[in-house]
């Protein structure tokens, strides 16, 4: 059943650490099913800015860390409100990059910890 297929995706990319899929699979989620996985997405959102400020030094795009956190940069109250999140939590910008060898990561202090809610 496409559900159940749905539901093992869902189970995989998380326990793989995968985010990028999981916020594929949160995009093309059946019946209501991405409200299940909303309750999962700050502690993904967390573990998916600590690998990209790992893997992408000194600095990165803001645009394309917000589309990997599952934000739609290209919607300016998405693109304020994951900024505002990823500051929260700690990073650091220059422009529109993030600096990451200057970011130094905490669990968010922000309430804007989902956009999908």
């Amino acid at each position: 059943h496409p559900f159940i297929q749905h539901s093992l995706l869902v189970r995989a990319a998380v326990a793989d650490n995968d985010y990028h899929k999981f916020f594929q699979l949160q995009d093309s989620a059946p019946n209501m099913s991405d409200y299940l996985m909303d309750k999962i997405v700050p502690s993904i959102r967390q573990s998916a800015l600590q690998t990209i400020c790992k893997a992408y030094r000194p600095s990165v795009s803001t645009s394309f860390v917000l589309r990997g956190l599952g934000f739609n940069p290209d919607d300016k109250q998405e693109y304020l409100s994951g900024k505002a999140w990823m500051e929260s939590c700690g990073c650091k910008f220059e422009g529109d990059n993030l600096i990451t060898k200057d970011t130094l990561l905490r669990e968010s202090s922000s309430a804007v910890k989902n956009s999908l809610i």
